[in-house]
């Protein structure tokens, strides 16, 4: 059987479990109960992730990053100013509410560490085929400790896009099936109900069969 690794934030942890329990007897599927956060972050702890989990020969790895990257932290109710040159912005949909104008991983810093992370993971799983699953939309309205737009969201899709696949990286359009299958079932702003999660893990799961990596 292939032994399959799961990589990614919190939209990850919500689908992982299905897609172990609809893959037993067929694919051994492993990930850490860890959340990846940003790529900075899934980049520093991937060695760590490996130790901790014992994994056997990786033959496929599934994973994303981009909605920790993309995200604007909430100045606070103190009405401080942003951390980037005081600058902060308040979006039209969030009233009241103001955030850093820079996201956390600014566009340049992401397309480097998005390729950083791809070279670490082929560099601790050498035999493994690597798929990037782009990240999901969110409830813009919703935002309070930090904000997101899906029009940036889709701007590091992009980005992703354009430097993964060149490393030969499948892209697993993600989010636009969360777009098309999933924007009802939204737990709160950026999560999905069980519902949902189950959805992600299916089409994860074809995504994989149609690719023939399973």
């Amino acid at each position: 059987m292939k032994n399959l690794l799961l990589l990614g934030d919190s939209i990850r942890k919500g689908y992982d479990s299905f897609v172990k329990e609809k893959l037993a007897g067929h694919a051994n599927v492993y990930f850490s109960e860890d959340n990846g956060r940003f790529a900075q972050y899934t980049l520093r702890m991937l060695s760590n992730w490996k130790g901790e989990l014992s994994l056997p020969e990786i033959h496929l790895v599934h994973w994303n990053n981009g909605l920790w990257d993309v995200l604007h932290q909430a100045v606070g109710d103190a009405g401080a100013d942003g951390e980037t040159l005081g600058e902060t912005m308040t979006p039209v949909n969030v009233p009241g509410r103001r955030f850093d104008r820079e996201p956390l991983t600014p566009p340049d810093m992401y397309r480097s560490m998005i390729v950083r992370v791809a070279v670490r993971i082929k560099q601790l799983f050498p035999r493994a085929e690597v798929v990037f699953a782009t990240s999901t939309p969110v409830i813009e309205e919703q935002a309070t400790w930090a904000y997101r737009s899906n029009k940036e969201i889709e701007e590091y899709n992009a980005i992703a896009r354009e430097v993964l696949a060149p490393l030969g990286i499948r892209i697993n359009e993600l989010g636009r099936f969360a777009a098309e299958r999933c924007a009802t079932l939204h737990q709160d702003w950026v999560h999905y109900t069980d519902e949902g999660s189950i959805l992600l893990a299916d089409e994860i799961i074809d995504f994989l069969e149609k690719e023939d990596l399973l």
